[in-house]
């Protein structure tokens, strides 16, 4: 069976990401959240806190975008900064019950959507797909890894 040239790996990766992330985002706004928000609450550790220092790379975003996102989520009562008493620089980051609150429809949203795709494909196509997915991240770093070299 012959694909279309636009049918690659890395299009197919990111259409099917925009398109969940369409959803999350769509779903968020009815709470007055961003994708990016819900993101952040779900990193946060909901007893002790997590610094943002931690968070951060399992987000990916640059300290710039960090710092709005963290700004923001305070505003809206979710988070509370706290800064380390050793070391001022390090803050961390404690879930408000409002935030606990949002984090669990975060969770439940995620959940829901995860739970509808097992029913659609079944356990095994998901488990597959993770192993596709593991295999084409592994790849890719090692790819990274060797241009990084030359």
């Amino acid at each position: 069976m012959s694909r279309k040239h636009t049918e690659t790996v890395d299009s197919k990766l990111k259409t099917a990401w925009q398109v969940v992330s369409r959803m999350y985002n769509t779903e968020a706004n009815l709470h007055n959240l961003t994708i990016s928000m819900g993101h952040f609450l779900l990193n946060v550790d909901s007893h002790e806190g997590s610094y943002a220092s931690d968070i951060a790379p399992a987000l990916g975003m640059e300290s710039t975008s960090l710092s709005r996102l963290i700004l923001s989520l305070e505003q809206k009562g979710l988070i509370q900064r706290i800064p380390n008493e050793d070391d001022r620089r390090r803050i961390r980051i404690v879930l408000t019950d409002k935030g606990r609150a949002s984090k669990e429809l975060a969770k439940n949203v995620v959940r829901n959507f995860n739970h509808a795709v097992e029913l659609k494909i079944g356990k095994d196509r998901i488990t597959e797909f993770f192993n596709a997915l593991d295999d084409i991240t592994a790849l890719a770093n090692e790819r990274n890894k060797m241009l990084k070299l030359e």
